[in-house]
């Protein structure tokens, strides 16, 4: 199977909604890059945890590591073809088990060492060892057994299984390639700094306080996506964390700020005037959801669930909390992501319906308004660690249906020790992927990392079999099959989809959007 023969295989035909600045680069013909001294500043809302783009699933934290490092692969967002990069050529055999890259020459790490078949060997052997520390790249790596190196600049990756969505997979920042350094460095010390092959290098990371980058000088191997060659357009990017929303929105409007993270869907009209720019991107992957764990509480009642789907106002919520450019969610895939099947009759708010399901699952009305039966109270807690005000709109939604939703709001680090546990009733989270096989990641019992809990045959027997199906009309109809269940079951309860939305000064341009909706800042540029 040659690289163009491929591209069938391609995920993430995404319909990305990209409001960029208006402007062309006129600085981004060939070789071009801007005086010394340039400086961007790119307000955060939250400190990013890591800095190594293998271990961390946070988008913030994918954010800054995209700037550093450069994968194998890139991924045309419009389309979802892949393209080179690091690697000049692939192929994959016919069952999918093995992938042959060939390296572009001239490639080095910020500390000077050589990218070559060994090191790319390195990465993948240490980021499978990380295991459950790197719990979104060893999904991509499912079945892994090795990596063989052809010559200095071939390597054969190996897998004991077919890996469909492998080839995607070396596209994101989740498996960018790390110096030998970083590889045999511990998670630890690979969090507070590593070594890439990226357009910048990292001058510091103080947590809770800024991240500061620097140009990398004589960098020249860019995506042939990119608008420019040659080195990054800016000298310095310098990523203050600024939690507090109303900071970082007044910090842009006065011009202390360059660009701000995530500005607030209710800021959006503020910003939409010639003297500001806006980059907005719907999250590939699974929209925000409630995640069920059938093993606690009421959720392991299908009824319950199934109530629930119908309880909850989508249109209602993407008005209330969603960006104007987004769009309520229609599936267990969001819409942009390459497999999405709706269900939206499926999902069709119906109150009336719901509580016509409970009274007849032997629910009765209890004097406050939430159902009961057998002296228990219909309510469950759902823990969460972003998105409260979507969350809040489900409760109060839910609690006109009788059901009592309680929120749990934790750290980052609480809430994945949750999952780990499995000590939770539900989860609010969305989780952003171009391939559909996030769905596997999320809800396989063999998955290391899954959010839902529950134990259904037919289920686990699809998520595996779509996961090793190399054809991609066979692969899509299993898909279909799998959101179709997976919203009649109401194993995820779809809320809103997150839709990534930045803004900058009228003095920045060259910000895109890579096929997983985070931010690639290499062609970038401030005007004087």
């Amino acid at each position: 199977m040659k690289t163009a023969s491929l591209n069938v295989l391609r995920t993430g035909a995404l319909a990305l909604t990209v409001l960029l600045a208006g402007s062309a680069l006129a600085s981004c013909s060939s070789g071009g890059s801007n005086a010394a001294g340039d400086k961007v500043i790119f307000a955060l809302k939250e400190d990013p945890g890591c800095m190594d783009p293998q271990q961390v699933t946070l988008t913030t934290a994918l954010n800054v590591s995209r700037q550093l490092t450069d994968s194998l692969l890139d991924q045309d967002p419009a389309t979802g073809a892949l393209k080179p990069w690091l690697a000049k050529t692939w192929e994959a055999n016919n069952d999918l088990t093995q992938f042959t890259f060939t390296l572009r020459d001239g490639v080095t790490f910020s500390d000077e060492t050589p990218l070559n078949a060994d090191v790319v060997k390195a990465n993948f052997d240490a980021l499978f060892k990380l295991g459950a520390k790197a719990s979104l790249a060893s999904q991509l790596l499912a079945g892994y057994t090795g990596t063989d190196v052809v010559d200095p600049t071939t390597i054969k990756v190996n897998f004991s299984a077919p890996n469909a969505q492998f080839l995607q997979g070396t596209s994101t920042t989740t498996l960018s390639m790390l110096g030998n350094a970083s590889t045999k460095a511990t998670p630890e010390e690979r969090c507070q700094s590593i070594v890439g092959s990226g357009p910048f290098t990292l001058d510091s990371y103080t947590q809770n306080d800024s991240v500061e980058l620097s140009r990398r000088a004589g960098y020249n191997w860019g995506s042939e996506l990119r608008k420019h060659t040659g080195e990054a357009l800016v000298q310095n990017i310098s990523f203050p964390i600024i939690a507090e929303n109303s900071v970082r929105t007044g910090g842009l409007a006065s011009g202390e700020f360059d660009v701000i993270q995530d500005v607030p869907y209710a800021d959006e009209a503020r910003f939409k005037t010639d003297e500001f720019h806006l980059y907005a991107a719907a999250n590939p992957g699974i929209p925000n959801s409630l995640f069920v764990n059938t093993t606690k509480g009421v959720l392991g009642d299908a009824v319950v669930r199934q109530a629930m789907q119908i309880g909850v106002n989508r249109d209602e919520i993407n008005t209330l909390t969603g960006s104007t450019s987004g769009k309520p969610p229609t599936s267990a895939l969001t819409s942009t992501t390459n497999g999405y099947v709706s269900q939206a009759d499926a999902m069709k708010y119906n109150p009336d319906a719901a509580k016509a399901m409970l009274e007849s699952d032997g629910w009765a009305m209890g004097a406050d308004g939430i159902y009961a039966k057998g002296g228990a109270k219909l309510s469950a807690t759902v823990t969460a660690f972003y998105a409260q005000d979507v969350l809040e709109a489900a409760q109060i939604q839910l609690k006109k249906i009788g059901i009592d939703l309680k929120l749990k709001m934790v750290t980052a680090g609480d809430f994945f020790g949750a999952v780990a546990s499995h000590d939770y009733e539900l989860l609010g989270a969305g989780l952003t992927r171009t391939d559909p096989d996030v769905l596997r990641v999320a809800l396989s019992k063999e998955s290391s990392s899954a959010w839902g809990v529950m134990d259904n045959p037919e289920l686990e027997s699809m998520l595996e079999e779509q996961s090793r199906t190399g054809d991609a009309a066979a692969r899509q109809v299993i898909v279909a099959k799998i959101q179709a269940l997976v919203i009649k079951e109401a194993y995820i309860i779809p809320t809103l989809e997150t839709v990534q939305l930045h803004g900058s000064t009228n003095k920045v341009s060259g910000i895109v959007f890579d096929s997983a909706s985070r931010v690639n800042l290499y062609d970038m540029a401030i005007a004087k």
